[in-house]
């Protein structure tokens, strides 16, 4: 059992949080000489939180604005759908999310035409859908280190300290190219499970002020079914094969009993070969997310009937 030295719970309290998220998956394949990196125009995203208890949910919103999100000339126009959820106990872990993205460009365009030049139109392709399914499970071994802390903020961290997280991470994910120009679609299913061994570190200073820093190496396998069609054929492949990701972040926060702040960088990668071939794909996703919240009681009918439930 976790003890009030370490941590101070808020069980009663509604917890509201707003983000400005600076994120985008980067979908990358190379094959010998050709190399081709796809990513979504999406430099500012708004993330919003509500957390209650154990469990934390969330929605991202893609605003437009003469101050964001505002090169779709040059990038295209992406947009967006993202949903997601986070369970936390003393012990156990585990989050799941869903989203959609539509509207990619090709972030190495120079390669594919000589002549341009920063400020030209990147090559886009609207009509790529990228559909994802994100789920994870996993188990802290000190529960000392309180992980709502850093995540939902329904904890708050009051003396240093780390432990390790074992977890299994899901991930199914769709490109679906729909150009209705192109004389041939392809299509990819992607499914890859996979074990990590991570470890986390919160650093208290002076009892609301942290420093929190991850990393979590993960091994796994990866299955991808591949279909292209012309006006002329269908042709269907299937790849497996392992996959190696990694995960780390760190971020610095100000957490008092009403009021929390702080801002996170993190970034995922995931490698893997084209079956038995020497063809290589990494999907990279680098963001960096500020955040602003607060703690309000919860009304008594909704404390009333969670404990009626849990207890």
């Amino acid at each position: 059992m976790a003890d009030s030295a370490y941590l101070e719970k808020f069980d009663d309290w509604f917890v509201l949080k707003t983000s400005i998220v600076n994120t985008a998956e980067v979908l990358t394949a190379k094959t010998g000489n050709f190399n081709i990196a796809l990513e979504p125009n999406t430099s500012e995203i708004l993330r919003t939180y509500f957390s209650y208890q154990f469990i934390s949910f969330y929605f991202d919103y893609l605003p437009r604005s003469a101050l964001t999100n505002n090169d779709n000339l040059e990038k295209g126009k992406t947009q967006l759908f993202t949903l997601g959820t986070n369970i936390n106990t003393p012990h156990w872990f585990g989050g799941f999310n869903y989203s959609k993205t539509k509207g990619y460009y090709v972030v190495n365009t120079r390669d594919f035409r000589d002549d341009w030049q920063d400020g030209d139109p990147y090559i886009q392709i609207p009509d790529l859908h990228v559909t994802s399914y994100d789920a994870s499970v996993g188990y802290n071994i000190n529960s000392h280190l309180s992980l709502p802390a850093s995540v939902s903020q329904t904890e708050r961290q009051l003396k240093s300290s780390g432990s390790f997280l074992p977890k299994a991470i899901f991930r199914y994910y769709i490109i679906d190219d729909r150009t209705p120009t192109s004389s041939s679609n392809q299509k990819s299913n992607n499914l890859q499970a996979l074990l990590g061994a991570g470890f986390q570190y919160t650093l208290v200073l002076k009892r609301s002020f942290y420093l929190v820093g991850a990393f979590t190496p993960a091994f796994g396998y990866i299955v991808t079914k591949v279909r292209t069609t012309s006006t002329d054929f269908t042709s269907r492949f299937t790849q497996r094969g392992p996959i190696y990701q990694w995960d780390g972040s760190f971020g610095l926060g100000y957490n008092s009993h009403r009021f929390f702040a702080g801002t996170y960088l993190t970034a995922t990668s995931a490698k893997y070969s084209q079956g038995l071939t020497s063809a290589e794909n990494q999907n990279v996703n680098l963001f960096f997310q500020i955040f602003v919240g607060f703690r309000l009681p919860a009304p008594k009918f909704i404390s009333n009937s969670y404990h009626k439930i849990f207890h």
